[in-house]
């Protein structure tokens, strides 16, 4: 496990696979910054209306226009977070062909397609904004924001990542041997990544240095599993 965070570590500041993570989430910066920007009235009277319905706050008071400041940062980190997930998808075979070159020279049998990749992304981004939008109170709840920060990020990022990771190498069947097996593992790197989107400006790389750390985990699983045929 160490090894895999360490070999990761080092595989994200890989010249190539570093350059191609940064532009997507560069393109989602900068959309967000320019909504924000354009709605900036709106979504500061949405943070108000939520912190008005927070117990012993309202929303005329200093805490409440603190709240609103630093709110208005939170769904903006938390928007270019998913944003930034959905769109490493479109480049995630060529980090994992670098990873896969680098140390494994696998043959590729993978049954994942684009498709797939976005497919997974989009019901996962689909249920991460559901699921945001409820619990957007307790977001302003120290303690109870943390936890349930980790729990979202978690339902995130597992799926897409997984898939992103191994789906376009391993077949059908070996993609659901490695999912279905050592399940704890997998908790702990998913557990592991969300816990660092909690590390401020960080948090925007994390899903890249997850997709490294799934890609060492798999393609080493998947080595020994064809190696033992």
């Amino acid at each position: 496990m160490l090894e895999i965070i360490i070999r990761s570590i080092k595989d994200f500041f890989d010249k190539k696979i570093l350059f191609t993570s940064l532009i997507p989430i560069v393109i989602a910066a900068l959309f967000w910054g320019v909504v924000f920007f354009i709605f900036h009235t709106q979504i500061k009277h949405f943070i108000l209306y939520i912190v008005g319905h927070i117990p012993f706050i309202g929303s005329k008071s200093l805490v409440a226009d603190t709240i609103e400041a630093v709110g208005g940062i939170f769904i903006y980190y938390e928007l270019l977070i998913m944003t930034s997930v959905m769109m490493v998808g479109i480049i995630a075979d060529k980090v994992v062909d670098r990873v896969n070159n680098k140390y494994y020279q696998l043959e590729k049998r993978g049954f994942g397609t684009f498709i797939g990749s976005m497919s997974v992304s989009i019901k996962q981004n689909a249920l991460f904004f559901i699921l945001f939008v409820i619990f957007i109170p307790a977001m302003f709840i120290p303690g109870v924001n943390i936890l349930v920060n980790i729990i979202l990020w978690m339902i995130l990022i597992k799926k897409p990542t997984f898939y992103d990771s191994i789906a376009m190498i391993a077949s059908k069947d070996e993609y659901s041997n490695l999912l279905n097996s050592n399940k704890t593992k997998t908790f702990l790197i998913t557990l592991l990544g969300a816990a660092l989107f909690l590390v401020p400006f960080f948090g925007v790389f994390v899903y890249i240095l997850q997709l490294l750390m799934f890609a060492n985990y798999n393609l080493l699983r998947l080595s020994d599993m064809r190696r033992k045929k």
